[in-house]
């Protein structure tokens, strides 16, 4: 008999019915892992990347329009095409931020955002004084000089506190037709966002 006409026959490796049943368990545990991973990791990786993406229109003490539509149009998801839509960074490590918005005859929104894309402060025109609004943004050092020694308008204000420094103040203005959104553009141009630095008589009571 030849070489060439002998067959090889390879035995394979059993494995023990336990030992297939474990690591079949393993592979599905190690599935289920990941796919809870994975869901759970999207909102964050979204989050983030919509704070990347205000960062980069947010105008600084002053608020940005966000285009939605058009050639210029932002690369923001998520505003609504009937809304004008601006926005402010608010970087409080040197100074608390004011915001004022004067739209008592329309609907609008303002949210503050930290880093992680969660909104840590909302309200609209129906929760403010005849829709208009006067805040001040501070962190829990600047709150604290602030009951030391408050301002005579403190209690006109709405005082909102921020345990990070950097945020960004969105805000949207319900304007549906091309009337409505040059007068909404003129009230974003004049809403305001600025450092508001502490009275000297706050922050010398702090020491």
């Amino acid at each position: 008999m030849s070489v060439e006409s002998l067959t090889v026959i390879r035995a394979w490796p059993r494995l023990p019915v336990g030992g297939f049943a474990a690591f079949l368990a393993g592979v599905l545990l190690l599935a289920g892992v990941i796919h809870i991973a994975t869901i759970m990791l999207v909102p964050m990786i979204a989050q983030n990347d919509g704070w990347s993406r205000l960062a980069v229109v947010a105008g600084i003490e002053q608020f940005a329009e966000i285009r939605v539509a058009g050639a210029d149009a932002a690369n923001v998801v998520g505003l609504d095409p009937l809304f004008v839509n601006g926005a402010c960074r608010l970087q409080l490590s040197e100074a608390p931020a004011s915001l004022a918005v004067q739209a008592p005859d329309r609907f609008w929104s303002l949210a503050l955002y930290d880093p992680q894309g969660t909104i840590i402060f909302s309200l609209n025109d129906r929760t403010a004084v005849e829709g208009r609004l006067d805040m001040l943004v501070v962190t829990p050092a600047q709150n604290a000089a602030l009951r030391r020694s408050p301002p005579a308008d403190i209690d006109q204000r709405i005082v909102v506190e921020a345990e990070l420094g950097d945020l960004i103040a969105l805000l949207r203005l319900f304007a549906p037709t091309a009337r409505t959104q040059e007068e909404a553009r003129g009230v974003l141009t004049a809403a305001e966002c600025y450092r508001s630095p502490l009275s000297p008589t706050a922050n010398a009571s702090g020491g």
